[in-house]
């Protein structure tokens, strides 16, 4: 049977997301009791979701988020903060695949805003919990990490939960592309040509929060570090010499920027990469630019 079930009527869509709804709240109570376990549910459970967002209309979407939070919440009462934490990314992060998905949207472009609506979704969570229970989230979580300084961990707490966003992102992705044939779907592969205009957006927001809030800034400067390495990759498939040129001067700056940071400002020396970032960025927009108008000429 494939998963991309044609014509379901209002009933059906409302029994299917009822389903779903109850192998979430199933296994988010399950994770309530083991924390490691959420861990690893937080990479695979996302697949309900995008079943639902693909199969459902779009307008039942707030009702299959509300109504499996609502029942979360009232099963596993004494265990808000893991259904805020963790089952709340989730869904909306399964219904914003589902969602790109059914408006054919690349691999990439999914791969990002996914990632970053899952991250979002987190970091609003947490003042929610800390304020409920009293307490400071980030420090809990680094403790359970593992981290003897807690300062260093609360820093580095956001920075984790963008990579698990992304391998959240990745592994459904990487499922459901493999076997799109089967959920009767198609994911676009091709190359996201506006990766520089973003990384642009991301760059200024990195800028923006490094004096305020350290630890998202490195978040989202893990984020900028791969839009950079992506188009890198991007320019090399149709200049070699330039992506070169643009790689020898990155990690050049990249150098500099750093000794810049330690030596001579009270920022952490890390976001001194920033430096040795820009100019990728400058040179894929112009090269974007440069695409562009040559295509316009020949038109």
């Amino acid at each position: 049977m494939a998963m991309k079930l044609r014509n379901l009527s209002r009933t059906h869509q409302l029994v299917l997301g009822a389903i779903m709804a109850a192998i979430n709240v199933l296994f988010a109570l399950f994770s309530s009791y083991l924390f490691a376990f959420s861990l690893l549910v937080m990479l695979f459970l996302p697949l309900a979701s995008v079943i639902v967002a693909i199969n459902i209309d779009i307008k039942y979407y707030p009702v299959y988020l509300i109504g499996t939070l609502l029942l979360a919440l009232v099963i596993n009462l004494a265990n808000i903060d893991n259904t805020l934490f963790f089952l709340l990314p989730i869904l909306t992060s399964g219904l914003a695949f589902g969602f790109l998905i059914r408006f054919k949207a690349s691999d990439l472009l999914i791969l990002l805003v996914v990632s970053v609506i899952n991250l979002i979704t987190m970091l609003v969570t947490i003042p929610v919990i800390n304020a409920i229970y009293s307490i400071n989230f980030l420090e809990i979580f680094a403790q359970f990490l593992g981290f003897n300084n807690i300062a260093f961990g609360t820093l580095i707490v956001p920075s984790i939960l963008t990579l698990l966003a992304f391998m959240q992102t990745l592994i459904t992705l990487v499922v459901i592309t493999m076997d799109a044939k089967y959920f009767q779907i198609e994911v676009k592969s091709e190359p996201f040509k506006f990766a520089g205009v973003v990384n642009t957006l991301g760059l200024a927001l990195v800028i923006s929060l490094m004096f305020f809030f350290h630890n998202i800034a490195l978040a989202l400067l893990f984020i900028v570090i791969f839009l950079a390495v992506y188009e890198i990759i991007n320019i090399f498939k149709t200049n070699k010499i330039l992506a070169y040129v643009s790689l020898t001067v990155s990690v050049a700056l990249i150098f500099v920027g750093v000794a810049i940071f330690e030596n001579n400002t009270q920022l952490p020396f890390y976001f001194g990469i920033i430096i040795g970032v820009i100019p990728i960025v400058i040179i894929d927009n112009i090269w974007l630019y440069i695409n562009y108008k040559k295509k316009r000429g020949t038109e």
